[in-house]
């Protein structure tokens, strides 16, 4: 059995990792990569448990506030709110039950945060405040390419964790 702080310590990486790859990135050409930080909440949530994933998106989200400061609330905020969707959607759809995970139903939940985060931060940040531009093409493909994006890394995170990574933790 692997120790809390060893698994904590796993999902701090998993923030480095995302930041690595998605902070230095600008908008919305950042939000293609969405795919990446996806797949590390949804796998936090499952190595971690309850609080992994939002755990996990509170530390990027913080450490992408260095890497873009002209973001800086926004980034923080819809980090950590990306991980609690992703916390409350998986434990809501029973994505991990017992040591198992439901590859479909942590996708899905990945859907729905990634479906509802991409809206509230799209509204956010190009109709309420103009802080990107508003190209309704442009938007569309981000939301539909994000949505597309966080089932694919909670597929990928949830057979991961099946083949290889369940027998560790």
């Amino acid at each position: 059995m692997v120790s809390s702080s060893r698994r904590i310590a796993l999902a701090s990486l998993f923030s480095v990792l995302i930041v690595a790859i998605t902070g230095f990135v600008p908008p919305p050409n950042s939000d293609y990569l969405i795919i990446f930080q996806s797949f590390f909440l949804a796998l936090s949530f499952l190595v971690v448990g309850r609080g992994g994933a939002t755990y996990v998106g509170a530390v990027s989200g913080i450490l992408i506030t260095f890497a873009k400061i002209n973001f800086f609330p926004i980034d923080l905020v819809f980090s950590t709110a990306f991980g609690l969707l992703v916390d409350f959607f998986a434990i809501a759809l029973r994505a991990k039950e017992g040591r198992l995970a439901s590859t479909w139903r942590l996708a899905v939940a990945l859907m729905a945060s990634t479906g509802i985060i991409g809206f509230v931060a799209y509204f956010v940040t190009a109709v309420a405040t103009n802080i990107v531009p508003n190209y309704l093409i442009l938007d569309l493909t981000v939301l539909i390419f994000g949505v597309a994006s966080g089932g694919i890394g909670g597929a990928v995170a949830g057979r991961l964790w099946n083949r290889n990574l369940m027998a560790r933790f």
